[in-house]
């Protein structure tokens, strides 16, 4: 009977969740809708179906000469399409189709800089619950210890009660951090689809160090050839494709063929060819190429403010993590100079001490890791705003910098 039992527990389905790695959620922003809208326009553009044909028109025309019905005219006009205007036209569209691709490169980055932020944020937030509970756990220790020491000299009622307080303080915060988790998954399974229905086990441990992220920014020569300065570089040139192709766009005139049927009756040919040269004295789109003009304008600015951005961005987040990791590490060693296994084993040592006096030097303990952890987090945060300035984080092959093996690559 117990053999058949434990053979039907072993046959229970149980749910079983597989893990979403790093790289799998990183590097599932190539399959993002944006990027598939910008793929499939730049797939049209391959088919060149923006091609002009040669011919602009074709017209029939018909007239009674002398409003006599047997002397019905017919003629028929082409309309030539403007040669400039083709070239302009396919230079246009050519410019169009990189700024296309360009602009997948930058929608990339941009993808990109969200899925690492959104692994910022949930190695952080699982360093926040652990430090959470622990701190709730030396809280629990203290109030057992108090409930013990009633009687005794050492007993603290006040001590007591703001515990007591404290240790429902820490659940309700404990809470709102598992309702933050909650909220983080979704929008983890909002970027990615491969998230849902699966573990994420990210921490922190298995993040680059601080050390290593300072040492590699301090030796590494950025390179801004495609990205966001290339983008707005492309865009004036397509502005002003844009204002070559209005220039260009001018009826040349025609050529035209045309029948006179009473020309037969004076024995002479009833055919004759036309030619019409339309003159460009005024151009009929200066309208539109000031209209385009300003769009020129407006790009140019658009360059030069992603220019000082990026210049402004890269010194500004290489200062950050400097200052930041300095800090980190200043925390660091305070911690480890504390060595609280040292001290405790010193505190109980000495008569008539109180162990409270312990477990209150691990509960500031517990407040110093949680300033280095949000130390840590903001070290991160500021080394990949440094990466998408330096337009790093699109670059192929595509590479996880959150860990340490791109630095031996």
């Amino acid at each position: 009977m117990i053999k058949r039992l434990i053979i039907g527990l072993i046959c229970l389905p149980f749910p079983v969740f597989a893990q979403v790695s790093m790289e799998d959620f990183l590097w599932s922003a190539l399959d993002a809708p944006e990027l598939r809208a910008l793929q499939q326009q730049n797939a049209y553009l391959e088919t060149k179906s923006y091609k002009l044909a040669p011919i602009r028109g074709v017209e029939f025309r018909t007239e009674t000469n002398q409003l006599d019905p047997q002397r019905q005219d017919f003629a028929l006009r082409l309309n030539p399409a403007n040669p400039g205007e083709i070239k302009r036209n396919n230079e246009y569209f050519k410019t169009y189709q990189e700024a296309v691709q360009l602009n997948q490169d930058r929608s990339l980055k941009e993808l990109l800089h969200l899925h690492y932020s959104a692994i910022i944020d949930w190695t952080y937030l699982q360093e926040q619950i652990k430090l959470k509970k622990e701190d709730q756990q030396i809280t629990h220790s203290l109030l057992q210890i108090l409930e013990a020491q009633r009687y005794s000299s050492f007993f603290d009622a006040e001590d007591y009660a703001e515990l007591k307080v404290d240790l429902l303080e820490k659940q309700s915060e404990l809470e709102e951090l598992s309702f933050e988790e909650e909220i983080l998954r979704k929008r983890i399974e909002s970027l990615s689809p491969l998230a849902k229905a699966q573990e994420i086990d990210w921490s922190m441990t298995c993040l680059i160090s601080t050390d290593r992220i300072e040492q590699w920014i301090e030796r590494y020569q950025v390179s801004s050839e495609n990205g966001e300065i290339a983008y707005r570089q492309k865009l004036v040139e397509l502005a002003s494709a844009e204002w070559a192709l209005e220039k260009s766009s001018l009826n040349i005139g025609y050529v035209q063929a045309q029948y006179q049927q009473y020309r037969l009756e004076q024995e002479r040919s009833p055919w004759s060819i036309g030619l019409g040269v339309r003159l460009p004295l005024f151009n009929p789109n200066k309208g539109k190429m000031a209209e385009k003009k300003l769009d020129i304008i407006e790009a140019l600015g658009e360059l030069t403010q992603a220019q000082n951005e990026q210049e402004a961005g890269l010194l500004m987040m290489k200062t950050k993590v400097k200052n930041l990791t300095q800090r980190y590490r200043t925390i660091q060693y305070q911690l480890e100079e504390l060595d609280m296994d040292g001290l405790g084993n010193t505190l109980s040592e000495i008569k008539d001490s109180n162990p409270v006096t312990e477990l209150k030097l691990r509960r500031s303990l517990v407040k110093s890791k949680n300033v280095s952890a949000r130390l840590k987090r903001d070290i991160y945060q500021a080394y990949i705003d440094y990466l998408s300035h330096s337009e790093l984080l699109q670059k192929l092959p595509m590479i996880n910098y959150l860990q340490s093996e791109f630095l031996d690559r």
